[in-house]
């Protein structure tokens, strides 16, 4: 029986079909790959979001009033610890946007557990209608005495608004935001949380 080898035309052509079979199997693989951590990271960004809008909602629903607002950070009046209708720094919480590390985190202070409670109580002074909350924020931290919580992270921007021009007013707080994700920013996302029972202070 007269057998004869492959000629050098047809091993080159083998070869050929063989590596373009090899890169269009790695292209479907890539693709496959893609499509997984794609479908992967749409799910951790709806994770995410409803983290978001789950923990600004405990905050923000069950507060008294805010009491001030910028751009990157919103302060409110949390509780009434202290029933006397007007607002002590220990019933503040301040959440704020740091861009630097882009952590949406909440702010609060937290006194000594050692302290006396006639110790706390001069500590814990009574704001007014002139109060800075941002210099009690800032005073409050230089003494070491603010504990800082982190509520999301890899937040790209922050944006806060509220539904009336006068913060104490406002019955209402709005988020918006976007997350950084392995394939970029996500597109703008928006919380509305209203303020359940608002009260207004004694100022």
């Amino acid at each position: 029986m007269n057998q004869r080898g492959l000629s050098l035309l047809e091993t080159l052509l083998a070869i050929s079909i063989t590596a373009v079979i090899g890169v269009a199997i790695s292209a479907l693989m890539a693709a496959a790959a893609n499509s997984l951590s794609s479908k992967d990271d749409g799910r951790s960004t709806a994770i995410r979001l409803a983290t978001t809008n789950i923990r600004l909602g405990a905050y923000i629903a069950p507060s008294l009033c805010v009491l001030d607002k910028s751009n990157n950070h919103i302060t409110l009046w949390f509780e009434d610890s202290r029933t006397s209708n007007t607002v002590h720094a220990s019933e503040i919480r301040w959440i704020t946007f740091d861009s630097g590390t882009k952590t949406l985190s909440v702010k609060f202070v937290d006194f000594p557990a050692n302290w006396s409670q006639s110790m706390v109580d001069e500590a814990d002074f009574e704001c007014n209608s002139l109060t800075d909350y941002a210099s009690v924020l800032s005073s409050f931290e230089s003494s070491e005495y603010i504990t800082t919580v982190p509520l999301v992270d890899s937040i790209e921007t922050c944006n806060f608004w509220l539904n009336q021009v006068n913060s104490v007013e406002a019955t209402r707080v709005s988020v918006r935001f976007s997350l950084a994700s392995e394939f970029g920013v996500t597109k703008d996302s928006m919380i509305d949380e209203s303020i359940r029972l608002h009260v207004t202070p004694i100022q």
